[in-house]
């Protein structure tokens, strides 16, 4: 067994809290883990080290019974009017956090914010990068007669799709 696992079970082995079986899982690991068996008797020594330091308070004699009487005198029911103001704070409390961390409903239009620009510099830069030596050629003879017509939808996407992010990139102004 890994030393991890060993070291997790140490201090319950050292208090007599484990299995006969896994207690002599424990033991046959220490016996050829000498890191496991430090380990061990460190645990030993501080464990004797606090019992002689830390003396544990001595309870009152009366203490059982007073801690009886509390038990019985809360009443672990609520009224209506209780249960209803403490689950309106819960569910409070619950949307707060959830507003918190931006955990609230799903918002479609925060998402198509987020993305339009990332898309339309992808979508844009794809159709440049298609069109662009077709485009050359007819731009350089100063004529779109001979424009090939497979290309004229990727021009006219391309050209939607720059129209749009010059529009996102302008300042709205209000009324």
């Amino acid at each position: 067994m890994a030393c991890e696992a060993i070291e997790i079970r140490i201090l319950d082995y050292l208090e007599n809290q484990l299995s006969v079986a896994d207690r002599q899982e424990v033991e046959t690991h220490l016996a050829g883990c000498a890191d496991c068996r430090t380990f061990a008797r460190q645990l030993q020594l501080l464990d004797t080290a606090l019992s002689v330091c830390v003396k544990a308070p001595a309870l009152s004699a009366d203490f059982e019974q007073r801690l009886e009487k509390r038990i019985r005198g809360v009443s672990g029911f609520l009224s209506e009017t209780e249960r209803a103001e403490r689950k309106r704070a819960l569910e409070a409390e619950f949307e707060a956090g959830q507003a918190r961390i931006g955990r609230g409903t799903f918002g479609f239009e925060a998402l198509l914010r987020r993305l339009t620009w990332p898309v339309l510099a992808a979508v844009s830069g794809w159709l440049a990068w298609r069109i662009t030596l077709a485009l050359t050629a007819h731009v350089t003879a100063q004529t779109l007669d001979g424009l090939d017509p497979h290309l004229l939808p990727w021009l006219v996407a391309g050209i939607v799709c720059l129209a749009v992010g010059l529009a996102e990139l302008l300042p709205r102004v209000e009324a």
